[in-house]
């Protein structure tokens, strides 16, 4: 664990309220899947963690939603390019267990970003197995990286995705919550369950799983 400037050399807007900012780093550190950095903001000085979305141990990217009234979130979005900001990497226990288990990954909102890395890292290994991820978001407008997730699908036949609206209806998605998903015959050709995002969510996921008899140490979680 150490504390290093990252700065930041691109910044998109995803959705309406949803950012994607790339920082890149001096010397390479080494990053599981699914941990995070802890930021210190330059202006506020608040501390706020953000999952990595992605990183090849020098480049990072993040996925934020900008909350309104939410400062952390504002203030890191309004970085323009060439600004730098601390953060302490790497943090976090919410790691991908690199190994043959069939996995599904659910997630909703930016709770997306440490599962696609997750995804990412299962790709970049030799190891083949089933890996679904569902992600749930309000509307079609909120949905973003659907590019990147058949680009993903299209190089690892194993895994597929699908989405989910809670407050809409869409021909590409399902509507409903991710959490809906989880009924015995959906969930048995999985062995590991990786959660992320809000509190609520992860909450009702595990339950329902631990109800339909998966053992806890098969549950890895993260909750904003």
């Amino acid at each position: 664990m150490q504390q290093i400037s990252f700065k930041l050399i691109q910044k998109n807007k995803l959705t309406h309220d949803v950012y994607e900012l790339i920082f890149t780093i001096q010397e390479p550190v080494q990053v599981e899947s699914g941990q995070y950095v802890l930021f210190m903001l330059p202006e506020s000085k608040l501390r706020r963690a953000y999952s990595i979305g992605y990183t090849d141990g020098q480049t990072f990217t993040f996925i934020i939603k900008r909350i309104d009234g939410g400062a952390g979130s504002t203030e890191i979005c309004s970085l323009q390019t060439g600004e730098e900001i601390i953060g302490t990497v790497p943090l976090g226990h919410f790691i991908l267990q690199k190994n043959p288990t069939p996995k599904l990954f659910i997630g909703t909102g930016t709770g997306f970003a440490p599962l696609y890395f997750q995804i990412r890292a299962m790709m970049d290994t030799t190891i083949q197995t089933s890996l679904l991820f569902l992600f749930g978001v309000r509307t079609l407008s909120d949905v973003f990286y659907i590019d990147e997730l058949n680009r993903m699908k299209s190089e690892y036949p194993m895994f597929d995705y699908q989405i989910f609206l809670s407050r809409e209806d869409s021909e590409i998605a399902i509507h409903g919550r991710v959490t809906d998903f989880l009924v015995p015959e959906n969930i048995a050709p999985y062995e590991e369950f990786y959660l992320c995002g809000s509190p609520a969510m992860v909450k009702e996921a595990r339950e329902k799983l631990e109800k339909l008899k998966t053992e806890k140490e098969k549950i890895f979680f993260e909750q904003y």
